[in-house]
């Protein structure tokens, strides 16, 4: 019921705004109640119906947890910020692999004066401190711009962090992005999920007759017939990708650092575009359906946790 509200309200500039408006005001109240602690034990009981173990984590699930709150990379947060990964990405050479940038705004004040003149016909707009906050732009001629602004400065006071705890948000600049726009029919997203530095499973989203799916692949291109729960699982087989190879190659390099992370591409018109890092999909707290406690097992069978480096005083207190 509340997935069909938000779907209706999403559909109008008036309801989008309304939405967002609401996200802030319940992310005020959510940062207030809770501690991350109290957050994420309340948090993974709703959804699996247990409580979580942080003292011997052994499912995907709980070591996500465990690295929200006792593992600190300084690199992650760069990587989270879908502008500022560049930086982490001219230490490989791979700066080439992002989307051409049509402009980067700081400022309420900025927004209101984006020059669309300048700007092709079709591009696409993003928050570079979030997840889904994106405004897909075919026609620029279309769109009551006077309402999409105001949408804009919503995403600039939201924090992906309050939602979820992901640490790795909570201190990201926001910033309002403007890319090229990719034309091209299926758009296929290639999700690399790294383990200490392995490639290990491949999430595929995909989207046909209008509707978005998801799957996962091994390494070696079988469909595992699963997805995360609450998501649509595809019906169709999605070929690999031509550059497939590079890819997988690319993916290791860049987690290598990294206890876990997702590094997702598109591959277009022969070329590689890196979409973004990801460190806790779906907040790392989203069951996997069918078979939950075969593969949430699984996946956490590959993931060998760090040395902690963060609330130790927590940690201890947890492990004594």
């Amino acid at each position: 019921m509340k997935q069909s509200i938000k779907k209706k309200l999403l559909k109008t500039d008036l309801g989008t705004l309304l939405f967002y408006k609401i996200r802030v005001l319940r992310e005020k109240l959510s940062l207030a109640q809770k501690s991350d602690y109290q957050y994420i034990k309340i948090d993974y009981k709703k959804r699996y119906g247990k409580e979580i173990d942080l003292k011997n984590p052994k499912t995907i699930s709980e070591k996500l947890q465990w690295l929200k709150l006792f593992y600190r990379n300084e690199n992650m947060p760069i990587c989270s910020d879908k502008y500022d990964v560049k930086i982490f990405l001219e230490k490989f050479g791979y700066e080439h692999l992002l989307n051409e940038v049509l402009g980067v705004y700081h400022t309420a004040d900025e927004i209101d004066n984006i020059d669309l003149e300048s700007l092709p016909d079709s591009f696409v707009v993003k928050a570079t401190h979030g997840s889904g906050w994106n405004f897909i732009c075919k026609d620029k001629t279309k769109v009551d711009w006077v309402d999409q602004k105001k949408i804009f400065k919503q995403w600039m006071k939201l924090n992906l962090y309050v939602f979820g705890r992901e640490w790795n948000y909570k201190n990201l600049k926001p910033k309002i992005l403007i890319e090229k726009f990719i034309d091209e029919h299926p758009l296929n997203d290639y999700k690399f999920i790294c383990y200490n530095g392995k490639p290990k499973t491949i999430q595929v989203n995909s989207v046909k007759d209008n509707i978005k799916y998801m799957d996962f692949y091994d390494l070696d291109w079988n469909r595992l017939g699963i997805m995360y729960d609450s998501y649509v699982q595809a019906d169709h087989f999605v070929p690999k990708p031509d550059q497939y190879n590079e890819m997988l190659q690319i993916a290791e390099e860049l987690s290598q650092e990294f206890p876990y992370v997702r590094v997702d591409f598109y591959n277009y018109n022969g070329k590689i575009l890196l979409g973004e890092l990801t460190f806790f999909p779906v907040g790392g707290i989203k069951p996997i359906v069918p078979e939950t406690d075969k593969y949430e097992n699984l996946f956490g069978s590959y993931l060998t946790l760090p040395e902690p480096n963060h609330n130790m005083e927590l940690y201890h207190k947890i492990n004594a």
